[in-house]
């Protein structure tokens, strides 16, 4: 897993049969070749250039992926702007989304990489996940660099990589605040009537209040790069972290609060922010499908953003929820197209086959192996030849896509799950028994294939199944309202009422396991408890 971004070139070459590797790779480090492609025609290009004596024409210097130079005259101060503009728009993000291949959250593909091309031919980059981020976007877990710096208004504005960062020398452009005030005038921000810290302190450096950093592995420290404003306020609603009180970590939220509100004025913590929307929709609270819907059309927000809150809708299926994902279908940016395809599986099968069957020939792989995923359920008897052409290509780029990683038991979940939904019941029972083959304790494998087996009628078998599952993870929650509804099923009623309990205990924000405990106690006389 580390090997991809820590070498050069590498090819995996796993055998899925003999569960062994025989993998090659050109450098053990980051070398010109992982970011600029294949060489050969730079070194023809220098040879070419060197004997003549003079400068060649191509200025691509023969190599495959050439990345605009630095210039110090790219950003400019417009009269009396405390912040610089680029003086022409960023048209192109190839230099971003190069570094986003190693630096981003992201799974491939494909195992055949192309310099040059879009991110998401090659990768699907993760979402605002609530695993992943907190609520309002901050970095949670290990998500290095992009799904952060694409939330920015610094993105937003044309800032690339390299703006900040010299990539040959792997140092900044300058140490300190120097760097943030070649593009944001010092006599304003790095001032203490800005920071109102002590010139020279932690507090008064640019980065501890806007890129705040957390330690990964215990010694990797790295800095947030959505670049925002500290909102202690929102840390109140939300409970998401704030560089406030990162350093005074004995003062409360709302002292932190306070300050700001005494020293920037009470606009700064009376901006709507997505986290709230966010939040909400992770929440699955009552009314956040039309907050979502609103968050996910204004396109002054950024791409990630959006989807994350289309992605959100599946759990509020309506009208207006359906349109809302048709327009994120259409939209240009292929991340959002992503995320409303997320969503249709609260639709039914033939009405999102009519609404997305466009995207399984989209100009993106990873948007046209979503279309493949969530289309896959529909039956095939009430498409046209070509439509089932289209839907067949689709599913198996899809499926290729989850072998690139055919040595992890969640690719053949997936693919389990994909068979199971298109009625392929012995294909899905291979998959299953592949990821636990791989893995004897996935335990998701486990519960998966136990509903297989109910959809065979073959509850005997998936019984023990549940109980094993159950041994390795005693604490979550679908084991146990998987266990529950198996019982019932097979008849021992008063032996399930203990394991749907213990679903909603472990999972009360899920209202499907509040209903079904609810309806289990009602039809054992409770009805109060229920």
């Amino acid at each position: 897993m580390c090997a991809e971004c820590h070498s050069t070139n590498l090819r995996k070459n796993y055998d899925l049969a003999g569960n062994n590797y025989e993998t090659t790779w050109t450098d053990i480090n980051v070398a010109c070749e992982a970011c600029h492609g294949p060489g050969l025609q730079h070194v023809t290009w220098a040879k070419k250039t060197h004997q003549q004596d003079e400068k060649s024409q191509d200025n691509q210097k023969g190599l495959q992926v050439h990345f605009p130079p630095f210039s110090d005259k790219t950003w400019q101060f417009p009269a009396g702007a405390q912040t610089a503009q680029r003086i022409a728009p960023l048209t192109a993000y190839i230099e971003i989304e190069a570094c986003a291949r190693c630096h981003s959250r992201r799974s491939n593909i494909t195992d055949v990489f192309e310099h040059g091309k879009p991110l998401l031919d090659t990768h699907l980059v993760s979402l605002l996940e609530q695993a992943l981020y907190h609520d309002d976007g901050q970095m949670q877990d290990e998500v290095y660099v992009y799904g952060s710096f694409v939330q920015s208004k610094m993105y937003q504005a044309g800032v690339t990589c390299h703006d900040c960062h010299e990539p040959h020398g792997l140092t900044l452009r300058e140490t300190g605040n120097a760097l943030c005030t070649r593009c944001h005038r010092s006599g304003h921000f790095n001032s203490q009537t800005h920071h109102f810290h002590i010139a020279g302190s932690e507090g008064a450096q640019c980065v501890e209040c806007h890129m705040p950093s957390k330690t990964y592995m215990g010694v990797d420290p790295r800095r947030d790069h959505s670049i925002r404003v500290p909102r202690p306020d929102l840390s109140s609603k939300l409970g998401t972290p704030n560089a406030c009180n990162q350093c005074h970590e004995k003062q409360s939220t709302r002292w932190a609060a306070d300050y700001v509100r005494k020293w920037y004025g009470p606009r700064k913590q009376e901006a709507p922010h997505y986290g709230e929307t966010l939040k909400a929709g992770h929440a699955g609270d009552q009314n956040a499908d039309l907050a979502l819907m609103k968050l996910a059309e204004e396109t002054t927000n950024s791409g990630i953003v959006r989807a994350s809150a289309l992605s959100l809708l599946r759990g509020y299926p309506s009208h207006k929820m359906a349109e809302a994902l048709k327009t994120g279908m259409k939209d240009k940016d292929p991340l959002v197209r992503i995320g409303a395809l997320r969503a249709l599986d609260a639709i039914d099968p033939k009405q999102r086959f009519e609404m997305g069957n466009h995207l399984l020939k989209d100009s993106i792989r990873a948007v046209r192996t979503e279309a493949g995923r969530q289309l896959a359920p529909v039956t095939h008897n009430i498409l046209t030849s070509s439509q089932q052409t289209d839907l067949h290509q689709a599913i198996d780029e899809y499926i290729q896509s989850q072998l690139v990683n055919a040595e992890r038991p969640g690719s053949h979940l997936n693919l389990g799950i994909l068979h199971a939904e298109r009625g392929k019941f012995p294909q899905a029972e291979e998959a299953y028994n592949t990821a636990l083959r791989l893995d004897p304790n996935f335990y998701p494998a486990l519960v998966n294939l136990a509903d297989l087996y109910r959809m065979q009628k073959r509850d005997k078998e998936g019984a023990p199944l549940l109980q094993q599952a159950l041994t390795l993870a005693p604490d979550d929650a679908s084991v146990h309202h998987a266990l529950g509804l198996l019982l019932i099923r097979t008849g021992q009623n008063s032996e399930a009422m203990p394991a749907l309990k213990r679903a909603w205990e472990l999972q009360s924000d899920n209202p499907r396991y509040g209903y079904v405990y609810g309806v289990a106690l009602n039809s054992f006389g409770e009805r109060k408890k229920a």
